[in-house]
């Protein structure tokens, strides 16, 4: 019987665990830059802080991550990501569903009510995240492509308008263009819950999500209903 030792090439098990120890030693990072974030803003946050909120020395960081913005765009990537998102997650229940039959006003009602929840349950998940981008939102504009409202139209938007499409030509609409349309059904939800959540909202008024979403597919069901005989 083969030894460990006699099936692994030497060196591999030591790189195994050098990777093993990177992966583990930018987590760290990542976990204490957004606490640090989170609770002092983007631009009151310094390495030396997130490296003592690690227990690392600062230079260690520089090894990692170039600078602190790319340490915040890490963050973005990770926690918005087409795997993480669980609204990513719903489209990709549905996308294949959409594919093999054509969504009807049945099936695009509950994809509707599926997004709704995801979306709201990916918000609430992803709260500190939004909450140094909300703040922080003009300061980090340098002039280059904003990365999370590309991100939001690339794996959200898009994906939506896509299905949303699909529904519009499967039901005869004469404007098959999902243009602006699907900032109707996503853009409030984000409203809601900015204000309920993140500016405490629900102090002045409570919020039952489910009956939201109900009122929210209805409205926006009739509304494409109103479009198609314009």
């Amino acid at each position: 019987m083969a030894r460990e030792t006699d099936i692994h090439p030497p060196g591999v098990r030591e790189q195994d665990e050098t990777s093993d120890r990177c992966i583990q030693r930018k987590r760290e990072i990542l976990d204490a830059a957004l606490s640090c974030f989170a609770d002092e803003g983007y631009f009151q946050t310094t390495n030396r802080k997130i490296a003592r909120k690690a227990g690392i020395t600062e230079g260690l960081i520089y090894h990692y991550f170039p600078s602190k913005k790319a340490l915040l765009q890490e963050i973005i990537l990770e926690k918005f990501s087409r795997d993480s998102s669980p609204a990513q997650q719903c489209y990709a229940r549905w996308e294949p569903v959409f594919a093999k039959t054509p969504p009807d006003s049945g099936s695009f009602r509950e994809f509707l009510r599926d997004l709704g929840r995801a979306t709201f349950e990916g918000l609430e998940r992803h709260r500190d995240v939004l909450r140094i981008l909300l703040s922080e939102y003009r300061l980090l504009d340098d002039g280059a492509e904003p990365l999370f409202p590309r991100l939001v139209m690339e794996l959200s938007m898009n994906r939506f308008s896509r299905i949303l499409e699909r529904y519009l030509e499967a039901s005869g609409a004469e404007d098959r263009s999902p243009a602006m349309k699907d900032a109707f059904f996503l853009g409030p939800i984000v409203s809601v819950f900015l204000f309920q959540d993140l500016l405490q909202g629900h102090r002045v008024r409570s919020l039952d999500r489910e009956l939201f979403l109900g009122t929210l597919v209805d409205h926006f069901m009739s509304g494409l209903t109103g479009m198609h005989r314009i």
